[in-house]
């Protein structure tokens, strides 16, 4: 039996302040740059874009179990993809610690057009509010998996750029991913 979550908002930013273990979808295909602990944002998770341009940070993680399964740095993401949990974990040096009252993902999209804008005074990170209606309106369906209690997307999307990416860096699928999800389904 598969249980299914597609959470409805009011507003925006009501989208933000949701359960603990609300999965946690990718917003832009890319592969995982940044995966870990991170004394303010908590669990995170940080894809980027495959031209590079696109840097997608996703904090403030669940405690346990904040990413997906089989999710490390370098695994290809497609958009729609479950890639980890609502959480409250943050602000502490000590990992794995719910230090924030209001469970809630921080979010942010940053745009980089030179390697020297990815840290320091140079960043451009954009404003969310608009975009975040945006993809309210164009949310991923997912199910939980109830033997591995892993949510995955309902419905596989299959984007070129993933393919493009994969097949130019030599790069498998990541397991759990909706590519791998696919061939395996073709395979039967």
């Amino acid at each position: 039996m598969m249980e299914k979550a597609c959470a409805s908002f009011s507003d925006a930013q009501a989208l933000f302040f949701i359960l603990i273990g609300t999965p946690i979808v990718a917003i832009e295909s890319g592969y995982v740059e940044a995966l870990g602990w991170n004394q303010y944002g908590g669990w995170r998770i940080g894809i980027r874009s495959f031209d590079g341009k696109r840097y997608y940070y996703y904090a403030h993680l669940r405690q346990n179990f904040p990413y997906a399964l089989n999710l490390e740095e370098g695994s290809v993401v497609t958009a729609g993809d479950v890639i980890g949990y609502m959480g409250h974990t943050g602000y502490s040096t000590k990992e794995n610690t719910n230090n924030i009252d209001t469970v809630h993902l921080h979010w942010g999209l940053q745009l980089i057009f030179d390697e020297s804008q990815k840290e320091g005074n140079n960043e451009i990170w954009i404003d969310c509010y608009e975009l975040t209606k945006f993809l309210y309106k164009n949310r991923s369906l997912t199910e939980k998996n109830q033997e591995t209690k892993e949510w995955l997307r309902i419905y596989q999307m299959k984007d070129p750029s993933v393919n493009a990416y994969q097949s130019s860096k030599s790069v498998s699928p990541s397991p759990g991913t909706a590519n791998t999800q696919t061939r395996a389904e073709s395979q039967n």
